[in-house]
Order: structure tokens, then C-alpha cells, then sequence
């Protein structure tokens, strides 16, 4: 195994699949999307492109919509982190502590991140349905509360929130999953000497799980933001115009919007590349915030 370890050759060798495969997939298409975007193109080979520096920039942040989805997404975001990693967590706790039906409480609230985003998605079309014959209404109308009908996603005051919703209900599986990784690694004598020293109740959370779960809590919720940045399917198959005003729009779908239906490849690529600047700057700040609190390590 020594010599393994120090035949670099070798150690290159196994190393080059895992590198080709990222540069391929991962850097590559990044680079070419931000080239892209300094060109104004139709996306068609026979077409040349034409250089036009940062025009298309310009462009987007002289667009009502642009900045519409930029909202849009940061609501979204906020949010889904204020929700998903929370709620997460705290199934996660619950589930760990009775120990009764685990398997099937696990399995329960993952099934939804196996789904396929279609089935979930017309599932909740279902639901949101904006007659009396949708899920939703139909239990209001029965509970005796009509007023509190709406047209989800088709009036503006609830659309995105309704989108939300979706999201934290197919994602929230996966942070629990996460939570109750990092709680079985904590031995129960550390837990003991914590409740011994007063640590009950709250304070048992406050001052033992939440400090103990540091690193999983900061990487679901860069997880969270990075997947909320990016999100186009769930918008685009409840809401494929972007919902009444421009109440759904976001970045991702905006882009395709650009690219594949009106034939502006350079101002979609533009865009991709502000998703892609956004996800590493929201992301480094968050993990500079998060890390002003230290993990306890046992």
C-alpha cells in the first residue's frame, strides 16, 4: 500500500477518470457559457457570433423582468432556507428519539426526493387545482371556509409561496436524512454528561445538538441556496409563463426562455453566468456568517 502511495504515476493514473469527467461536464461548460454571454448568437452552428463585450449585461439589469426574478429567487431562497433545513432538523430529532416506526417515518419523508419532479409537480397541480374541484379548495369548502379559496397559482399574493411549499415538501426528506446522520455519530455519553450538567428540554437542543450538527446545518443550508438559485423545473411545470405578473419568474427559467424560445443564446448565457456568480457569493458569505459559531467536537 506504501509504494502504491508513493507511485504518483499511478495515483494520477486513477485520478484522471474523476478529472477528465469534472473538466468535461463541470469547468468546460462554465467557461463556455461565460463566453457565450460577451456574444450576441441565435444559437445556431451556421450563425457567427458577434461580440458585443458586456451588452447583454447591461441589457438584463435594464430588464423589469430580470430583476423580477432576482427578487423572486431571493425570496425563494430565504424562505426555503427558513423552512427546509428547520423542518429538517427537526424531523430528524424526532425521528431519533422514538425509536417506535423509524423505518417507516424515514421512509415516509425521503419517498418525495425519489419522486420524479413531474410527478411531483402535477401531484401539487392537484392539489392547487383553482376550482372546488382542487384538493385544496375542496377541504376548505367542507371545513366551511370558502372565503379562504384561491386560484394558488394563478393569483400573485400566493403563487410563490405555493412554489415554496413544493419545494420543502420534496426536499425536506433529504435534511432530515443529513440531521439524523450527524445524530447517530454523537456518542450517548456526551448527551448524558450534558443532561447531568442541566442541558434538558430546550437547552438540550440550544446547547447540545444544534453546536454538535454545526458542519451538516451549514452544508444543508448552502445546499438549500444552491439548489434554490438554479430551480427551473418545479417553476416551469406549474407556472411555464412565470405566473400572473411575473409572480414565478426566476433566473433559470428566464434563461431558457431566452435561449431556447426566443433564440437569445448570449443573453441566457449571460444569465447562467449571474446564477453561477450569485450561488458562489451567497454561498461564501453564508459560510462566513455560519462560521462566527464554532462546532463542539466530541
Amino acid at each position: 500500500m506504501e509504494k502504491i502511495r508513493r507511485n504518483k504515476k499511478t495515483i494520477i493514473l486513477f485520478l484522471m477518470p474523476a478529472v477528465l469527467i469534472y473538466l468535461c461536464f463541470e469547468v468546460l461548460p462554465v467557461a463556455m457559457s461565460i463566453f457565450f454571454s460577451f456574444h450576441d448568437w441565435p444559437g445556431i452552428q451556421a450563425v457567427p457570433l458577434e461580440f458585443v463585450g458586456i451588452k447583454n449585461y447591461l441589457d438584463l439589469f435594464r430588464n423589469g423582468t430580470f430583476l423580477k426574478s432576482l427578487l423572486n429567487v431571493l425570496i425563494y431562497m430565504v424562505i426555503s432556507v427558513l423552512l427546509q433545513v428547520p423542518i429538517g432538523f427537526g424531523l430528524g430529532l424526532l425521528i431519533h428519539h422514538f425509536k417506535w416506526g423509524q423505518r417507516f417515518f424515514k421512509a415516509s419523508f425521503f419517498i418525495p426526493m425519489i419522486l420524479s419532479v413531474t410527478a411531483v409537480a402535477l401531484l401539487w397541480n392537484f392539489i392547487y387545482f383553482p376550482t372546488e374541484k382542487g384538493i385544496l379548495n375542496s377541504l376548505l369548502i367542507r371545513a366551511g371556509l370558502d372565503k379562504l379559496t384561491r386560484q394558488w397559482l394563478v393569483n400573485p399574493a400566493t403563487s410563490l409561496f405555493c412554489l415554496i411549499v413544493v419545494s420543502t415538501w420534496t426536499s425536506v426528506g433529504y435534511y432530515m436524512i443529513i440531521c439524523l446522520a450527524g445524530l447517530t455519530s454523537i456518542p450517548d455519553t456526551v448527551i448524558e454528561a450534558g443532561m447531568l450538567d442541566g442541558a434538558t428540554g430546550w437547552k438540550k437542543i440550544w446547547h447540545l445538538y444544534i453546536p454538535m450538527l454545526w458542519e451538516p446545518l451549514k452544508m444543508s443550508v448552502i445546499m438549500v441556496i444552491t439548489g434554490v438559485l438554479k430551480i427551473f423545473d418545479t417553476v416551469y411545470i406549474l407556472t411555464p409563463t412565470g405566473g400572473t405578473g411575473n409572480s414565478t419568474i426566476v433566473p433559470a427559467l428566464m434563461m431558457y426562455n431566452e435561449a431556447y424560445r426566443y433564440g437569445h443564446y448570449g443573453i441566457g448565457s449571460a444569465i447562467a453566468t449571474i446564477i453561477f456568480v450569485l450561488s458562489v457569493l451567497i454561498s461564501l458569505f453564508s459560510l462566513k456568517l455560519m462560521n462566527r459559531r464554532e462546532s463542539i467536537e466530541y
